[in-house]
C-alpha cells in the first residue's frame, strides 16, 4: 500500500513522498476525506517516484480530483514541489500570503544582492557568501496563474466535507508558516514547525524580523492547545510531542546563552567565527568537511540568533572599518 490510514473521524491518510535532505528521507503527505471531498496537506519534493506514489495514493482513496484541494504549511520545494503535476487546472490552493511574498521577493535580483552583501557583513567569505545567497533564492514551486489561490491566515477556515479545520499562523521556520488545526478531534498538522528527528530551522525573515522569537511564541502557542495527535512532515510520528515542544524551546535558550558566552569571552569576533564556536549537533570536527549546503543552513541560523541577542540588548554588534560585524557582550 502506498498510503496508509492514520486517524478516523476525521478520516486523514498518508503517503511518504521520497526526499534526501540532509537528515530526512521522505516528505509525509496527508490526505483529508470526508466523503466526496478531499484536502491535501502538502505535496512533497518534485519527482517522477514522488509523483507516481502521490498519484497512487489519491486513485486508491477514490479521490475526486476535480473536487481536490491543497494546502501547504509552507513553500520550501520538498512541501510544494508536486503542485503543478498533481493539482488540476483552477484546483483551489490554500497558502500563506506572508511565504508567498518571501518567495517572489527572494528570486529579485537585488534581493540575491542583499543576502550577499549581508553574509560578507558577517566575515563571510564573497566565493561562499556568493554560494550562500544562491541557495535563499527560492526556485519556482509552481505556476500560481493555473490555480486558484487562496490565501491563508490566522482564524481562517478550510471545510473538508463536515469537519472545519482552522489555520494557525506558526512563524519560525518560515516567516509565514501555517498549520492546521481541528478542534474537535484535536489533531494538528504541523509542517516542518515540530520534528522529532532534527531540530526545525529558523528562517532569516525579510525586513530583519526576528525569526527566533516568532519561532519560541509559535511553540508556546501550540503547546496551550491541548493537541492529542500531531501529525508531522519527516520521520515518523510520536505522541509525547508535548515534551518535544518543551525541549525545542529549552534547546534554542540554551544555544542564545552559549552564544552570548562565546561573545563575551572573545569580543571582536566576525558573526561567522562566532557562529563556527557554536557547537551545531554534526559529526565533523573541522569546518571544510560539513557539506556547503548543511554550512549555508548553519551560518543562516546563526545568523538568526545573533540578530535575536542584538535586538534583546544581550550583545552588541559594531562594524569595523572594513564593513565586517563585530560583536561585544556589555551586559552581565
Amino acid at each position: 500500500m502506498l498510503v496508509a490510514q492514520v486517524h478516523s473521524n476525521p478520516d486523514v491518510f498518508e503517503a511518504r513522498v521520497p526526499f534526501e535532505n540532509i537528515s530526512t528521507n521522505n516528505t509525509n503527505c496527508y490526505i483529508v476525506k470526508d466523503g466526496d471531498d478531499a484536502l491535501v496537506v502538502d505535496t512533497g519534493a518534485p519527482s517522477d517516484e514522488g509523483f507516481a506514489i502521490l498519484d497512487a495514493a489519491l486513485a486508491e482513496l477514490g479521490v475526486d480530483r476535480a473536487r481536490l484541494r491543497f494546502f501547504l504549511t509552507h513553500l520550501h520545494l520538498d512541501h510544494a514541489g508536486l503542485v503543478d503535476r498533481i493539482a488540476l487546472p483552477g484546483a483551489k490552493l490554500y497558502v500563506s500570503p506572508v511565504d508567498f511574498e518571501a518567495v517572489r521577493a527572494s528570486r529579485a535580483a537585488s534581493s540575491y544582492d542583499v543576502a550577499r552583501r549581508a553574509f560578507v557583513a558577517e566575515g563571510v567569505s564573497p566565493s561562499d557568501a556568493s554560494g550562500y545567497a544562491r541557495y535563499a533564492v527560492e526556485p519556482r514551486l509552481f505556476d500560481a496563474s493555473r490555480l486558484t489561490l487562496a490565501p491563508s491566515c490566522e482564524g481562517d477556515v478550510v471545510e473538508v466535507g463536515r469537519y472545519c479545520f482552522r489555520v494557525m499562523e506558526t512563524p519560525g521556520h518560515t516567516p509565514g508558516h501555517l498549520a492546521l488545526y481541528e478542534p474537535e478531534s484535536r489533531i494538528l498538522f504541523s509542517g516542518d514547525h515540530i520534528l522529532f528527528v532534527i531540530s526545525p530551522s529558523i528562517a532569516l525573515f525579510p525586513g530583519g524580523g526576528d525569526g527566533l522569537q516568532a519561532y519560541l511564541d509559535s511553540l508556546a502557542k501550540v503547546r496551550k492547545l491541548g493537541v492529542k495527535r500531531l501529525f508531522i512532515s519527516h520521520g515518523e510520528s510520536r505522541d509525547d510531542f508535548d515534551e518535544r515542544i518543551d525541549w525545542l524551546a529549552a534547546h534554542h535558550l540554551e544555544r542564545l546563552e552559549e552564544t552570548r558566552g562565546i561573545v563575551g569571552s572573545a569580543p571582536r569576533l566576525t558573526g561567522e567565527e562566532v557562529i563556527r564556536a557554536i557547537k551545531w549537533n554534526v559529526p565533523f570536527d573541522a569546518w571544510e568537511d560539513i557539506s556547503f549546503v548543511q554550512r549555508w543552513c548553519i551560518v543562516t541560523e546563526g545568523v538568526v540568533i545573533l540578530n535575536h541577542l542584538v535586538d534583546r540588548n544581550l550583545i552588541r554588534r559594531e562594524a569595523d572599518e572594513a564593513g565586517i560585524n563585530r560583536y561585544f557582550c556589555d551586559y552581565r
